[in-house]
């Protein structure tokens, strides 16, 4: 049976105490999880630039919503391709050259659109970036697990997972005035901006060597991977349930986040600025929650609860935010980003555990990420169709019910602490 070799930089090579005799290497988990963290931002950064500036780029490449819904979508489509070649990829080449991989994709989509001049260049360049979203989905909760014991893990899961909201919530608030100023280029020009200064911190900050947990707890640190561990990976039915669930948290998420804004603004007559500040609402919330879900799952010892709950809770909530008022609408946002914040958390712990060997994070990522960048893909083209060919905003808000609905479903039968 082929085997997969322990070169340096491979998931798995060396176990704690061996790494911890080197001085140099040492370094706190909690600091390597903020630099980790800060790079993973790049990427949601750079995928969330679109929707504060949507009605600037329709107008720029005169496309209509359906179309436009795309530079959102694309960005998924990348992640479908390229979710199971990133895991294998990861496994051979370790998390920091992949690391470094999934930056330099995001700096070369950024240029790339900038000097795009029609909708497929633009189209291009996000597909790239994609890429970088793709590989960093990967190697985040990889080094996460390796670095964390799993009675830590879901607060370091917890904090990590803030990369999504925090980073869509920076991008909502400086884009407008960015744009204001550089129009929408100069938004593409500071999120590869950002990507390359985060990526030096991750060169000189992450060490070389894996220092944390390289096996489960009954086999050998050195016992090397198989093809078989990593079918088993694959083939198991509660990780894809997982993945289902998270796909129908992004389908509805994502959907929302990109078209918010332009709801606001063509509805309600909201400046652009006001209409995307008012939806950043959503990631501000999820930020908060995302670290408090972590807390609240050690503390309970479950996965699946604060997974189930807010999908129910969002499948509420989201129908009622068409004919909300000023402040009812402010509320419901504030509701769903904080509910909503719950999951990302959940599922990204729950997977990890499921895997049952911390060095098939990668693969167990993987397969997340199917169900991700399907909901990433789906969400706003199903949302701009819905406006465009049937009963407008309302039908659109309204189809999200079921979807978070299903999603629940799926969680509840998984089978997960």
């Amino acid at each position: 049976m082929k085997r997969f070799s322990n070169k340096p930089g491979i998931p798995g090579e060396i176990n704690r105490n061996d790494a911890m005799n080197s001085k140099s290497k040492i370094r706190s988990p909690w600091f390597i999880l903020f630099i980790v963290l800060l790079a993973s931002i790049a990427a949601p950064l750079n995928q969330f630039k679109v929707p504060p500036v949507m009605p600037l780029l329709m107008e720029a490449f005169r496309q209509p919503a359906a179309a436009a819904g795309w530079l959102m979508s694309i960005f998924a489509v990348t992640g479908l391709l390229l979710a199971f070649p990133a895991g294998f990829i990861f496994q051979r080449l370790g998390y920091r050259l992949t690391g470094f991989i999934a930056l330099f994709a995001i700096v070369l989509g950024s240029i790339w659109g900038v000097w795009g001049a029609d909708f497929q260049t633009i189209l291009i360049s996000r597909f790239i970036e994609g890429a970088g979203m793709s590989f960093m989905s990967i190697v985040a909760p990889a080094i996460i697990a390796l670095f964390f014991a799993a009675d830590q893990r879901g607060k370091a899961m917890g904090v990590w997972a803030v990369w999504v909201p925090l980073g869509s919530v920076i991008m909502f608030l400086l884009a407008p005035p960015i744009a204001a100023r550089w129009h929408w280029q100069g938004v593409w020009w500071f999120g590869g901006g950002y990507t390359l200064l985060v990526g030096f911190l991750f060169y000189f900050y992450i060490p070389r060597k894996n220092l944390g947990k390289t096996a489960p707890k009954n086999s050998s640190p050195e016992t090397p991977l198989t093809l078989r561990d990593f079918r088993k990976v694959l083939s198991n039915p509660h990780l894809w349930l997982l993945s289902f669930l998270f796909c129908c948290f992004n389908t509805a998420f994502i959907a929302f986040v990109t078209w918010g804004p332009t709801f606001l603004q063509n509805q309600r007559g909201i400046s652009l600025t006001d209409a995307a500040f008012q939806v950043s609402l959503v990631s501000v919330l999820a930020i908060l929650a995302c670290p408090t879900a972590g807390w609240v799952s050690d503390k309970i010892g479950s996965r699946k609860t604060i997974m189930v709950w807010p999908m129910l809770l969002m499948a509420l909530l989201f129908p009622f935010l068409y004919g909300a008022g000023t402040s009812t609408f402010l509320f419901l946002v504030i509701a769903i980003g904080f509910v909503g914040g719950f999951v990302p958390t959940g599922v990204f712990a729950g997977a990890v555990e499921a895997a049952a060997d911390e060095r098939l994070t990668g693969m167990a990522m993987a397969v997340i990420q199917i169900g991700q960048n399907t909901g990433m893909l789906l969400g706003p083209l199903l949302f701009g169709w819905l406006v465009d060919y049937t009963g407008g905003w309302a039908t659109g808000f309204w189809v999200l019910a079921p979807v978070c609905l299903s999603g629940a479903i799926a969680g509840w039968i998984a089978k997960v602490r």
